[in-house]
């Protein structure tokens, strides 16, 4: 009798686990969801070779967004792995500026320019972190295009300048922060960089404390923040446009974006074990709870 109430109580217990995992994951998609307006599509942008230039003033537009590419990384020498996708994005548009940031001169920066944020900064837990919010802090202050290493380019990225903020779709929600479009001083970048104070917090595990105080679901809940209190005209975009999987090619199937900007190789060496098992709870959360039941 003792053993069947031991195995009733785990049981319970694990349903109420798997409910409230499935409770917060959904919560997460709903508060997270993209407005169907938001996204760009093939029709907005011109499709063009990975030779030929676009010019915005020759269509009777402004580009919003300077021709500057920012990339992160410890020091001054790129790791082999990501030199050649680096140097292929800024070969194939040498009229763009190139500015790396590493540890010192994140560092340096952010106590020149942001120096209210400095404590906060050395005070991360993670590098990781640190690399997550300069990215925010230098598109605020000189507005340009941030791309991860591990992003490669494969055609020039022209087109895309004139919108003032993009960020690309991920999954299973929201958007990433390994690839951002942003004007100068733009509010959204401001709003961003001021709530990281705010979003500063431990989650005990890295994964998840990595990826709500600084990473995509920061990102995110800035973006749904952003969007709540700045509302476009019914059936109009907003001033964050989101750049859908056929044009960010991230996690495209063969064929499935052949019009995409972009190349992914899929480093991400920071994430533990803890990323795979989240994962694992988002794509099977409802089954394991339906077999809990």
């Amino acid at each position: 009798m003792a053993k069947k109430r031991v195995i009733h109580f785990a049981l319970v217990l694990l349903g109420l686990i798997l409910l409230g995992t499935v409770l917060v994951l959904s919560s997460v998609s709903y508060y997270l969801a993209i407005n169907s307006t938001a996204y760009l599509s093939e029709l907005e942008v011109p499709v063009l070779d990975n030779t030929t230039r676009w010019n915005a003033s020759e269509h009777g537009m402004v580009e919003r967004i300077p021709r500057i590419l920012h990339q992160t990384w410890k020091s001054e020498t790129l790791p082999s792995r990501w030199k050649a996708v680096s140097e292929g994005c800024r070969e194939m548009m040498p009229d763009y500026d190139y500015m790396l940031w590493t540890d010192a001169s994140s560092r340096e920066f952010i106590a020149e320019h942001y120096s209210w944020f400095l404590d906060t900064f050395d005070n991360y837990q993670f590098t990781i972190q640190r690399a997550d919010a300069i990215r925010y802090f230098v598109l605020h202050h000189y507005g340009g295009v941030y791309l991860d290493l591990d992003i490669g380019c494969l055609r020039p990225l022209d087109p895309l300048l004139i919108y003032p903020v993009i960020l690309p779709k991920t999954i299973p929600v929201g958007v990433s922060n390994d690839l951002m479009f942003a004007e100068r001083r733009h509010p959204f970048l401001a709003q961003t960089i001021h709530n990281l104070v705010t979003f500063d917090h431990s989650w005990i595990l890295n994964y998840p404390t990595v990826m709500f105080s600084t990473g995509p679901m920061f990102l995110s809940a800035q973006y749904s923040i952003y969007t709540s209190s700045h509302p476009s005209e019914p059936g109009e975009p907003s001033d964050i446009r989101i750049l859908p999987k056929s044009l960010y090619g991230k996690n495209a199937k063969e064929n499935e974006a052949p019009h995409s900007f972009f190349s992914h190789f899929y480093g991400s060496s920071w994430h533990a074990d803890d990323a795979a098992f989240i994962g694992f709870l988002g794509q099977w959360g409802k089954v394991l709870l339906w077999v809990g039941l």
